[in-house]
C-alpha cells in the first residue's frame, strides 16, 4: 500500500472511530428538560443528514466544478451509488439506535464500547464475504481467512465479556458483608461416644486450666 492510500485509510479509521462516540454524545445533548426521550435520536440523525449533505453534495459539486468534470451520470452508476448511499445511511441509523438503546446509565456507557466493537469487527467480514461471493473466488481462499473471521468474533466476545463498568456518580457502594457475631455462653459438655459418663453440673469451660467450672 502506498503512502497516499495509507494516509486516507488512517483518516477513515480516525473518523469512523470517533463517529460512534460523537453520535452518542450528540444524541444525549439533544434531550429536552422534562422530555428526555422526545425525539433526541431523530434530531441527532437529522444533523447527520445535514452533514452528509454538506460533505457529500456540496463538496463534490464544488470539486467537479473546479476540475471541469462533465455532469453526466450513467444509469448503472446512479443506481449502485444510490444503493450504497442507502446502505450507509441505514447503517448510520442502526448505529444511532444501538448506541441509544441502553436501559440504564451504566448500560448506555457500556454500549459506546460494545456497539463499535461489533460494528467494526463485523463490517470487514461482511465486506470480504460479499466481495468473494461476487467475484466467485471461494475456491482460492486460504485457511488464514477463516482464522481471521474466528479471531474477529473472539475479539468481539472478549470485549463484551471483559468491558470495564463504571459506577454511576452518586450511587451507593455495596456495603461490606457483616462479620459473623462471636458465640458466647457456656459450652455444653460433649457426650462420650465410647463410655457413658454421668452428666456434668451446669457451668463453663476454663480454657486456661482445661477444667470444667460449676456455676
Amino acid at each position: 500500500m502506498n503512502t497516499t492510500a495509507l494516509s486516507y485509510a488512517l483518516g477513515t479509521v480516525i473518523c469512523w472511530g470517533l463517529y460512534s462516540v460523537l453520535l452518542h454524545k450528540g444524541s444525549q445533548l439533544m434531550t429536552l428538560a422534562g422530555n428526555p426521550d422526545m425525539g433526541s435520536r431523530m434530531k441527532a440523525f437529522l444533523l447527520v443528514g445535514v452533514a452528509y449533505f454538506v460533505v457529500g453534495i456540496v463538496g463534490p459539486m464544488v470539486m467537479m466544478k473546479l476540475k471541469g468534470t462533465p455532469l453526466n451520470f450513467p444509469t448503472g452508476g446512479v443506481v449502485w451509488s444510490f444503493v450504497a448511499g442507502l446502505a450507509g445511511a441505514i447503517g448510520a441509523y442502526f448505529l444511532l439506535m444501538a448506541l441509544s438503546s441502553g436501559t440504564s446509565p451504566m448500560e448506555s456507557k457500556a454500549l459506546v464500547l460494545l456497539v463499535p466493537a461489533i460494528v467494526f469487527a463485523g463490517a470487514p467480514i461482511v465486506n470480504a464475504v460479499v466481495s468473494i461471493t461476487k467475484d466467485g473466488v471461494w475456491g482460492q481462499t486460504h485457511w488464514q481467512f477463516y482464522a481471521g473471521i474466528i479471531l474477529a468474533a473472539a475479539g468481539v466476545a472478549m470485549v463484551m465479556q471483559y468491558r470495564p463498568l463504571a459506577t454511576p456518580a452518586g450511587a451507593p457502594k455495596p456495603a461490606p458483608a457483616p462479620m459473623p457475631a462471636a458465640i458466647s455462653g457456656p459450652i455444653a459438655p460433649f457426650p462420650s461416644l465410647i463410655f457413658p459418663v454421668p452428666p456434668l453440673a451446669p457451668g463453663y469451660v476454663d480454657v486456661t486450666t482445661r477444667t470444667w467450672r460449676v456455676s
